[in-house]
Formats: C-alpha cells, sequence, structure tokens
C-alpha cells in the first residue's frame, strides 16, 4: 500500500505544540509550517483533512523536525514542510517546501495529494 509522509516544519511536543498554537494566533504570516497553517485551525485538525486522510487509499505517517535524524530517505539539505511517498520502499518527494507554502488552504493541497493516489 501507498504510504504518504508528511514532515512538519515544527517540533514535536505539548509545549511546542503549544507556542505554535500561540505564534499562528497572533502572527500567522510568520509561522513557518504552511503544513500545519492549512491542515489544523485553532480547535484542533481541520475536518476535511481528517476525512481526507480517514478515506485514502494509503496510510499516512506525520513526522516534525526534530524527527529527521530517524528518516533516512530525507537529505539534510530538504526544505520543510514537504510530503514524500513511498511506493515498495521508494521513497520520492512529491510536495516540496516551495509548493507546500504555496497553498492557501487545506483544499488545494488535497487536490495536490490527490494526483499522485489516482
Amino acid at each position: 500500500m501507498i504510504e504518504l509522509i508528511f514532515i512538519y516544519n515544527a517540533k514535536s511536543g505539548i509545549g511546542n505544540a503549544f507556542i505554535d498554537w500561540a505564534h499562528k494566533i497572533i502572527s500567522p504570516k510568520t509561522y513557518d509550517c504552511n503544513l500545519c497553517s492549512i491542515t489544523y485551525n485553532n480547535l484542533g485538525k481541520e475536518i476535511k483533512w481528517k476525512e481526507f486522510l480517514n478515506n485514502i487509499n494509503a496510510h499516512s505517517r506525520f513526522y516534525y523536525i526534530d524527527h529527521l535524524k530517524e528518516l533516512d530517505f530525507v537529505d539534510e539539505k530538504t526544505e520543510l514542510p514537504c510530503v514524500f511517498i513511498n511506493e515498495k520502499d521508494e521513497f520520492k518527494l512529491i510536495i516540496n517546501s516551495h509548493e507546500m507554502n504555496s497553498f492557501d488552504n487545506v483544499d488545494q493541497l488535497i487536490s495536490r495529494l490527490k494526483v499522485f493516489l489516482d
């Protein structure tokens, strides 16, 4: 089965989640993780995003910037946030940070991902 691997440009943990949540409220334009911004609102995961992930024929994994050492397929020069696809243990970058940062909303991300899932 295909696997989508999402890598946030944010650190993991409750403390960091709170800081990120506050940052998105106070100064959303300066927040560094557009993947976080478009898939989560101030109350949690966007409903469209949750439904998309639950209904696709693919597994999804999510990592944070402090997990990069665990991911041997990610080059240290890879800019975040981004998305990889894994098909039969072959990893390919399908959405780089430039493209991810161009999305204005979760619908654009979902449309782009559907290209790789159809």
